[in-house]
């Protein structure tokens, strides 16, 4: 696994979300107060992009069939979805992030 720089058009505001394309992957960079996140960038259930639905707390929300995931891991905290989103390990370092795949 290797570190990348994540170019992102602006810097990205609390309860914010990007949807980026990374070595083939489509993955979910999010930022909450000062924490970032990187996740897969697609309901499980149902492949609905995520990237537009709404925060609550600590997750996700699906509006599509109403999954929930938790942004920290990835895994989902309400149904229909069982399987969790892929999780990234994310970086800020001076000011610029990082993410490992």
């Amino acid at each position: 696994m290797s570190w990348h720089p994540i170019e992102l058009p602006s810097p990205l505001a609390s309860r914010e979300k990007v949807s980026i394309s990374l070595e083939g992957r489509e993955i979910l960079v999010c930022r909450v107060d000062d924490q970032y996140f990187a996740l897969s960038a697609r309901c499980t259930h149902s492949a609905w992009p995520l990237v537009n639905e709404p925060t609550e707390g600590m997750e996700i929300v699906c509006t599509l069939h109403g999954a929930r995931f938790d942004m920290r891991d990835g895994c989902p905290s309400g149904g229909p979805a069982s399987k969790p989103l892929s999780s990234y390990p994310i970086e800020l370092r001076d000011g610029e992030l990082y993410v490992r795949l």
